[in-house]
């Protein structure tokens, strides 16, 4: 029987610690909280974000595929919003397009627009989010919405390492609709409306989510009382 060196028995273990660290996270948005017509489809999750933190670089990167999923006929996602770590700055975040071909602006040419900011964005008048991508029109050719069955993907890189349980925050409340893990825009539903859908997160991971914050407090109070 061969027997493995020493320096491939701790290549295996760095492959395996490195998969064991590694995680995805996914939002499916399933909830209509802007009062308009909800989505034609009657299956949910209208539209998907997976963050995965499987991926190298010189701070850990997160993959973030956003797909619609369950959209129909002409609607399209307008809007897609975000929130960051609240113990983070969001503007120190950097984000390169790996596949934007299903929506990009004029043409071919450019890129989506990405906002980054501290509660810098409110997602139909409630919720105060970090991060938004916007999805044209605007900017750029309705030939280039991002329609039914159509993904794009960017990775995220930060300053320091980051994981896909810095994306993992409910949004502040802003106007009295809930907060959300997430929430997006998606027009011309039934040809001419449009509506705002979120997530929130599931009991299990409400309780984790919740021991989290409170975790996030307990830094910021120990950091002003020093």
């Amino acid at each position: 029987m061969r027997r493995l060196s020493l320096a491939t028995l701790l290549a295996l273990l760095v492959c395996l610690s490195a998969s064991a660290n590694a995680a995805t996270l996914t939002l499916g948005l399933d909830v209509e909280f802007s009062g308009a017509t909800p989505p034609a489809s009657g299956t949910t999750p209208w539209v998907t974000a997976t963050f995965d933190d499987s991926f190298g670089g010189p701070n850990t990167t997160v993959r973030l595929t956003m797909t619609a999923d369950n959209l129909t006929g002409n609607e399209n996602l307008e809007l897609f919003h975000f929130n960051f770590d609240p113990s983070l700055d969001p503007n120190a975040l950097t984000f390169t397009a790996v596949d934007n071909s299903a929506s990009n602006p004029e043409n071919g040419k450019g890129d989506n627009g990405i906002f980054t900011g501290v509660n810098a964005f409110m997602a139909n008048g409630d919720g105060n989010y970090d991060i938004v991508f916007n999805f044209p029109p605007p900017p750029g050719a309705g030939g280039n919405r991002f329609t039914s069955g159509e993904s794009v993907i960017y990775d995220i890189t930060y300053t320091s390492a980051i994981d896909v349980n810095s994306f993992n925050f409910l949004s502040d409340e802003g106007g009295g609709q809930g907060s959300f893990l997430a929430a997006a825009h998606i027009q011309r539903i039934g040809g001419t409306d449009s509506g705002w859908i979120g997530v929130v997160p599931e009991p299990s991971t409400a309780s984790l989510l919740g021991l989290g914050l409170v975790g996030v407090a307990s830094i910021r109070r120990r950091r002003r009382s020093t």
